[in-house]
């Protein structure tokens, strides 16, 4: 696939050599390609004018207006993105790059044009804002997190000392900035290392402003018999860390940060203990309400607000109940997740796994006999015995005959069909 891209890229290349133009392989691609990581989108700066390349691509879409467009020519499963150069030459485009390791430039014949010492800063793994700091800042303030995204993903990367202080002495410009640039950044640091993430912000003075329901876990403190570890914030950094290390799942990973979100606003003292009754469900709607404020994708915001939302069952006795019922709303795979992240809690608290032990033996049980037997009974076999109408009963009736099965009170077709002829003569 690599090898396709490269050619399409130097296709294009060529196309507009022809026509008079300059044009490069600029930013992240060629980093990619000098570290020997797959890439994916490809980026051409061209010194084409916007009507020029739309003259010879008619194909493409443009995005955005005149001179900050961008012409983007889908592929098979990647896209070709295409902007005018900013600036008279290569340099000063590269210039304005966020940093040295994106400031690099492949013409068509594979020279390599690196003005920054980004192909430097990759061999000893530094990661540096290109040119003055200060004024790759002021030109974007969502540099700052995104310097910072980018060490969560890169883990071996360190930040130079100039563009660490550089970021400090900037947070005061981190204002007004749209949530869901901020948001995405958040996303892609899920996929590297999100503790990295989160304590760079919280070195920094970043914290508050990109993520205000995690920094207001600080200082809530919790019973130390269940929670030797200290405050919810310290709890939830152990679960973020504990998180990334044992998967790479970042509906979980995500879940870890959130889980707790809702503790300091339903904590109560009660028999001389705090408690926290509901801040699983309240967890669950805050998170779905900050990941749509960040625009992240609708079915990830779904698994992760269900995830926090349940994120309990595992650990309480009322379980055997909850776990079919979750099983045939949300799939297998989220289930295995929920357990993931309860065992993350647990992992990062009193690590007493004697609950969760038995409520996953529960949900395996409940699993093996629910795959094999998912069509034992349809809404058409429940509305004819029953001689009832669609509607919400019918999958009520639907949900006990499964849950019914999960505990073993149901093995067949004949038992489910049976059970329906009792309920329709009582």
């Amino acid at each position: 696939m690599s090898k396709d891209k490269l050619a399409k890229s130097r296709d294009i290349l060529r196309l507009f050599e022809k026509g008079g133009f300059e044009a490069y392989i600029v930013g992240g691609t060629v980093r990619d390609l000098a570290m020997g990581s797959p890439f994916g989108d490809v980026d051409i700066a061209t010194s084409a004018k916007p009507m020029d390349i739309a003259s010879l691509f008619p194909e493409a879409k443009k995005v955005g207006g005149d001179p900050l467009c961008t012409f983007v020519i889908p592929q098979d499963g990647w896209t070709v993105e295409i902007t005018p150069l900013q600036g008279e030459v290569l340099s000063e485009d590269l210039s304005r790059r966020d940093f040295t390791i994106n400031a690099m430039a492949l013409d068509r014949f594979g020279d390599l044009y690196d003005p920054f010492g980004g192909m430097e800063d990759l061999v000893n793994k530094v990661l540096r804002f290109t040119g003055s700091p200060r004024e790759r800042i002021e030109e974007d303030p969502v540099r700052c997190i995104r310097l910072f995204r980018f060490a969560s993903t890169l883990r071996e990367f360190e930040v130079s000392h100039s563009s660490m202080n550089a970021v400090r002495e900037s947070l005061s410009l981190f204002k007004d900035v749209p949530l869901e640039r901020i948001g995405k950044e958040i996303y892609k640091a899920l996929r590297g290392s999100p503790f990295t993430f989160l304590k760079l912000l919280e070195d920094t003075g970043f914290l508050a402003s990109t993520l205000p329901c995690v920094y207001a876990l600080r200082g809530v403190p919790q019973d130390p018999q269940f929670h030797p570890e200290g405050d919810v914030y310290e709890h939830t950094r152990l679960c973020l860390r504990y998180a990334e290390k044992i998967t790479k799942r970042c509906d979980v990973r995500a879940a870890a940060l959130f889980h707790d979100i809702a503790k300091p606003y339903t904590m109560k003292e009660e028999e001389e203990r705090l408690r926290f009754i509901g801040h699983e469900k309240e967890g669950g709607t805050l998170a779905r309400d900050i990941m749509g404020q960040w625009a992240w994708p609708s079915y990830f915001v779904k698994n992760v607000s269900s995830l926090v939302r349940w994120h309990m069952v595992p650990l309480v006795s009322t379980a055997p109940k909850r776990i079919p019922r979750l099983y045939l709303e949300y799939g297998k795979a989220w289930l295995d997740g929920l357990f993931l992240l309860s065992y993350i809690d647990i992992s990062s608290s009193n690590r007493d796994y004697s609950k969760w032990i038995e409520n996953r033996q529960i949900a395996l049980s409940c699993l093996f006999k629910l795959s094999e037997d998912e069509k034992l009974i349809s809404g058409r076999d429940v509305m004819d015995i029953l001689k009832i109408e669609e509607g919400p009963e019918v999958g009520r009736v639907i949900f006990e005959i499964y849950e019914m099965m999960a505990k073993g009170d149901i093995r067949s077709r004949e038992d489910a069909i049976d059970y329906l002829k009792k309920l329709n003569e009582s």
